[in-house]
């Protein structure tokens, strides 16, 4: 048990479920135990399937890191965990009945499938706070092409679960109450194979675009941390155009 995560193992398979408030955030802690989870998987694990408590899915991550030395671990712990997801062994399958935003895209954009109830929203929120969402857009324009992207970023526009699979960010909409049925019967497929050959399938993918992504994510976990800074900085100066 991880704050945040409960995690669970049946035979080859092993179960993440988010628990962390009405908006399932993430702390740098259950970063930090996703990217374990993944990483370090029991040897007879082959496939994690990532899922939520409640009805939100994950509204991205924590905010309440202000000191340089906070924000820089936090941005560290979710950049790793974006690696995680692309680097790991394990076959990912994302289960999302609710909403997700920001980060919380991420799980669903990175997995290896990812299903989604009717209803879900999925949107970036980061520009409504002033900022460009760095970790976002180290995948994103892999996912859904640049101009999408930009779109996506600078309006902060929700889309539905009909739009995000039909621009790449999961597989297939299922209806709320078939979403369990469902994904047992992806995870009873996928688990057909011999436990190596989707592991192999995974490393036979062409590499370019996810050593790219990896690459870019460790990157913008350093923008975003300057620019959180300059940011702050700049909202506790008086303004002093007026005197």
């Amino acid at each position: 048990m991880i704050n945040g995560l409960n995690v669970s193992q049946d035979g080859a398979l092993l179960r993440v479920e988010l628990e962390n408030g009405p908006g399932n955030e993430f702390t740098e802690e259950m970063c930090l135990g996703l990217t374990d989870v993944l990483m370090n998987p029991p040897a007879s694990a082959s496939l994690v399937v990532l899922t939520a408590v409640g009805e939100v899915f994950c509204t991205g991550r924590d905010r309440s890191a202000r000191l340089p030395g906070e924000m820089r671990a936090m941005a560290s712990a979710l950049a790793e965990a974006n690696v995680a997801l692309l680097a790991t062994r394990l076959t990912v399958v994302t289960r999302v009945d609710g909403d997700a935003a920001g980060f919380g895209v991420g799980l669903v954009a990175l997995a290896d499938v990812a299903i989604v109830a009717e209803g879900s929203r999925f949107w970036f929120p980061e520009v409504r706070d002033g900022l460009s969402p760095a970790l976002v857009l180290a995948w994103l324009p892999y996912v859904v092409g640049r101009r999408r992207a930009f779109w996506m970023a600078a309006s902060g526009e929700e889309i539905d679960a009909v739009e995000a699979c039909r621009i790449g960010l999961a597989n297939e909409v299922v209806p709320s109450q078939l979403m369990d049925e469902r994904t047992n019967s992806i995870v009873k497929t996928l688990m057909l194979a011999p436990s190596s050959v989707c592991a192999q399938i995974k490393s036979d993918l062409p590499s370019q675009e996810r050593l790219a992504i990896i690459a870019e994510s460790r990157a913008a976990a350093d923008r975003l941390v300057l620019r959180t800074l300059v940011r702050q900085q700049s909202d506790s100066c008086p303004d002093l155009s007026n005197n």
